[in-house]
């Protein structure tokens, strides 16, 4: 089967992340795979070890209509049996192409949990749903939030690759370069974005209640964003040693792997990626209690949810995670067991390959 993707770029991000990981689902079963991407963009650099054909279509000014017909030409070109979007220009960009090419046209660009009208994101589903074979979000609070029904609706949950587990890392040398040389130092860590979405004052206020209590913890920040500075100004001047900001990275397993605790504190979230990796790599979790983030954790079994805002207990229960290492074992454990039950990159896959089954 021939499969043409359309992505904004891949950069660091989790729909990016989830477009590799069905490219290497794909690839590996032998189908042929064509990426275009419209930004030259892509942090994730091992897609350039994947037999696929990868072609960026850079805009030269804002309206480049030209797209469109370099577009046509790759259609023509390799035939695709299915073209799959991920983002909303794609979408709608893709809107005329697949009445061109007369191809089945899966619409990946639901990856979060809000849609307020007439915003961007409100304009493009409505351009580009009417003329879609089948909506793909990944999670139930996605398709609800972009009121699709389940007539063409469809919820595919991101897959982890387990595949990434298998790189050694060595928990010392990771430590060093965070600065932490005592080995009884616990890891509470957050990876996200430092913008609205995510509720990192709540966070914060977390941390600064559980430094109060305690000083044999470093609180480690993976992410950046406009917001990064107001954060940072709400840690007094004599906490800051306990905590690490390292911006984004493409390196996130390896401290992933050294966390006690993986925390993600939002607003609202779809199936969130973060909260995977903590999970396969056997941390327990402590998150916000949003629908999305519902979908993944299991309150008390794989981790803790509390309400939106609740410092406290959030704290709370980041300290008896700390404190119960038996506890937070198993919780890690089972979150393992959810991930590789519920949460495979090959059930991912499986899931993509059924729907372009049925459209081809």
């Amino acid at each position: 089967m021939k499969i043409l993707h359309l992505a904004d770029n891949l950069v660091l991000g989790g729909r990016e992340r989830r477009l590799l990981e069905v490219i290497k689902g794909l690839v590996d079963r032998g189908h042929e795979v064509t990426l275009v991407l419209f930004r030259d963009a892509i942090h994730y650099k091992e897609v350039y070890d994947l037999p696929i054909e990868i072609i960026v279509l850079q805009k030269r000014f804002k309206k480049d209509f030209f797209i469109y017909l370099k577009l046509f030409k790759i259609c023509k070109r390799i035939q695709p049996d299915i073209i799959h979007t991920w983002g909303g220009i794609p979408s709608v960009m893709a809107v005329p192409l697949t009445h061109y090419c007369k191809k089945g046209f899966v619409n990946g660009m639901i990856a979060n949990s809000i849609c307020k009208p007439f915003t961007k994101d409100w304009l493009r589903a409505r351009l580009s749903f009417p003329f879609s074979s089948v909506i793909v979000s990944n999670s139930k609070v996605g398709l609800k939030a972009y009121n699709v029904g389940s007539k063409r609706g469809v919820v595919v949950p991101n897959g982890f690759n387990f595949n990434r587990l298998e790189h050694d890392i060595d928990a010392d040398v990771v430590k060093k370069e965070l600065g932490i040389l005592k080995k009884q130092v616990n890891i509470v860590g957050m990876v996200a974005s430092i913008n609205f979405r995510k509720d990192y004052p709540t966070f914060i206020k977390a941390t600064l209640d559980i430094l109060i209590k305690r000083q044999d913890v470093v609180f480690v920040i993976i992410g950046d964003g406009k917001d990064q500075p107001e954060i940072e100004n709400m840690i007094p001047e004599n906490t800051k040693e306990y905590f690490k900001f390292l911006g984004k990275r493409q390196d996130v397993d390896r401290f992933v792997s050294v966390f006690d605790v993986g925390v993600l504190a939002s607003f609202a979230e779809g199936i969130s990626n973060s909260i995977m990796e903590y999970m396969a790599f056997g941390k327990p979790v402590v998150a916000s209690d949003v629908d999305g983030n519902r979908e993944l954790v299991e309150d008390s079994k794989s981790g803790y949810l509390v309400p939106v805002g609740n410092s406290h207990l959030m704290s709370s229960r980041i300290i008896s995670l700390l404190d119960n290492k038996d506890l937070a074992a198993k919780m890690g454990k089972n979150g393992t067991e959810i991930i590789k039950e519920k949460f495979s990159q090959i059930g991912m896959t499986n899931q993509y390959l059924d729907i372009y089954t049925k459209l081809k």
